[in-house]
């Protein structure tokens, strides 16, 4: 039988916003195991490091709209970044962990990041300078001229933006194309894009809970 409707309706719905309303229903189960430092993360601990990421990019100076540039391999920091962005109103920019400086610089200039997350170990020999990157934050190993990841997890008051914009037009990723037949580019992707496809999939999916 063809179906033809969604399970639930994803109007203004973000993807910020599934992801933290499933951290408060599922708070004691595992959602993230970090293989790489053996780290295992509850629903209810993975929510909060979103929500303590978010307030410290606004605190760092993120505007809504800025690109936050993330170059790091699967690993929770890699996770907790992404959605914090999001909520913290920026467009998240995933970098593959195995580019080299002309690739990761061609992105982040075609892109225009603000912010950069990654590891000292993935940027050893890379040229930064002329960017348009006003922050660079190391996860795990450090590199002098930038700062440290934990420092935006500390206790901070403030509060990510409300959206201004509905799920249609606010953008969740920026990825970039393989650039097969040029030079790669930016593929805007509306938060209503994921979200239709999770309530063509998942009854669950409701439009309560805050953004």
């Amino acid at each position: 039988m063809l179906r033809t409707h969604l399970y639930a309706d994803p109007t203004d719905l973000f993807v910020h916003q599934l992801v933290l309303q499933s951290c408060g229903r599922y708070s004691g189960k595992t959602a993230l195991i970090d293989a790489s430092c053996g780290r295992r993360i509850t629903f209810g601990e993975y929510g909060g490091l979103v929500e303590s990421l978010a307030r410290g990019l606004v605190s760092a100076g993120l505007i809504p709209g800025e690109v936050v540039a993330i170059f790091l391999p699967n690993s929770w920091e890699f996770a907790i970044t992404y959605h914090a962005a999001t909520l913290a109103g920026g467009i998240p920019t995933l970098l593959n962990p195995s580019y080299r400086e002309r690739e990761i610089r061609y992105q982040l200039e075609n892109s225009g990041a603000t912010f950069l997350v990654t590891d000292a170990a993935l940027i050893e020999n890379v040229n930064l300078a002329g960017l348009s990157l006003r922050h660079v934050y190391t996860t795990r190993t450090a590199r002098a001229g930038c700062e440290e990841f934990a420092s935006l997890l500390k206790r901070n008051p403030c509060r990510p933006p409300r959206p201004t914009e509905g799920s249609k037009t606010s953008i969740a990723a920026l990825p970039y194309s393989s650039g097969t037949t040029g030079l790669p580019k930016g593929v805007m992707l509306s938060h209503s894009a994921p979200m239709t496809l999770c309530s063509a999939s998942f009854p669950s999916i409701t439009s309560t809970g805050s953004q």
